[in-house]
């Protein structure tokens, strides 16, 4: 079946934002014809608005005249490119209603995260039951109605937005992120030596993160010097006062190359260790990044990563938020270094095997046909 696929909504694109580029190249390395139908995008107004939902009433005043102009986009994309699916990507819960009234074609959500699941079950910024974590839990339940079929990322996510939302786990469907800028070719693993394990962390420091469990444990294993990218003012601040010497740290945010630069100087990658319910339901990004560029991975011990396939091969797991136990793993890494050797030899296949943009591309592909062939019932 020879698919077209309209993306429709107000994506973000670029470094950080890699969900729908991968997507979209899964698609086309699948032989199916994309197009594009695109808003301007919210970009880190996505943040300001979750810690401050009142501003949404202002926020909707502006929105009623984009939603005018986008409509009128919408159906003047559908008549020229005549699609059998219509996907409306992350983030897209404003925007989901208003493309399922204009189309006769199934509709997709990328749902990705929950408004009120990052908010307030992960981030903790407003108290369960308040008025601003119901006003996020509506959004998500509306747009979840509003497609025909709604996508997350693990199978866990799946099951915890259909409990979330109330609505039924078919109509849910789960699709793994992949890295659209995996190298081609792995740069050569080096072997660490007795005193220099180098550990790397990038990423916002969420309380997902973990990021000062992570430091505490590096602090208590002087042979592993840890690059930080990213983090909080007070994570940064710690790990200046509690690793001095074994620290490297980087600017807040760097470019994709700079990233991949240290991904290959690496000998370890480090993902998530936070103690929140989510933590158990995630695949982290950092480790498919590790992964793509040939290099293990530590992070916390999941349901999401027990079910990757052959994850053990290339990621150490260890207790979520348990200290002792994540300096046991590193100091035992630091010291006998061949499990890094193999660990790096199997990370490409792992990858590629779960993540890489051909194969996701794949499952994608099989349930837009399905979904077309089903008339648009899941």
């Amino acid at each position: 079946m020879n698919q077209r696929v309209l993306f429709c909504g107000a994506w973000d694109e670029g470094c950080g934002y890699p969900r729908t580029t991968a997507l979209r190249q899964g698609l086309l390395a699948q032989g199916v014809e994309v197009f594009e139908c695109r808003a301007p995008s919210m970009g880190r107004g996505k943040q300001k608005l979750l810690r401050q939902p009142w501003r949404l009433a202002f926020w909707a005043l502006g929105e009623l005249l984009r939603r005018m102009r986008f409509r009128r986009q919408v159906l003047a994309a559908v008549r020229r490119c005549r699609p059998d699916v219509v996907v409306v990507p992350y983030p897209g819960h404003h925007l989901v209603a208003l493309v399922k009234r204009a189309v006769r074609v199934p509709v997709v959500l990328d749902l990705f995260l929950s408004a009120y699941d990052t908010a307030v079950a992960d981030r903790g910024l407003f108290a369960k039951g308040s008025l601003a974590a119901r006003l996020l839990l509506a959004i998500d339940k509306n747009a979840c109605r509003n497609a025909d079929l709604v996508l997350l990322d693990t199978e866990p996510n799946v099951m915890h937005a259909a409990q979330l939302t109330g609505v039924a786990a078919s109509h849910f469907d789960w699709l793994p992120v992949g890295d659209p800028n995996a190298p081609s070719i792995c740069a050569p693993f080096t072997l660490p030596n007795a005193s220099s394990l180098r550990l790397l962390f990038f990423g916002t420091g969420v309380p997902l993160h973990g990021l000062h469990t992570l430091i505490d444990a590096v602090a208590l294993v002087p042979e592993v010097h840890l690059t930080l990218i990213g983090g909080t003012a007070a994570d940064r601040s710690c790990a200046q006062s509690k690793l001095q010497h074994q620290l490297t740290l980087l600017p807040e945010f760097i470019q994709r190359e700079a990233l991949q630069q240290q991904l290959d100087h690496a000998h370890l990658v480090a993902g998530v260790f936070g103690t929140s319910e989510k933590t158990d339901r995630v695949v982290p990004f950092k480790v498919m990044h590790a992964l793509a560029s040939g290099r293990p991975a530590i992070t916390a011990d999941s349901t999401a990563m027990r079910q990757v396939a052959n994850a053990a091969a290339a990621c150490f797991l260890v207790p979520a938020g348990d200290v002792v136990a994540l300096a046991d793993r590193l100091r035992s890494l630091a010291l006998a270094p061949a499990q890094l050797v193999a660990a790096a030899a199997a990370a490409r296949e792992v990858y590629d095997g779960n993540f890489a943009v051909a194969r996701t591309g794949a499952r994608f592909a099989a349930i837009c046909e399905r979904l077309v062939v089903a008339g648009g019932k899941p």
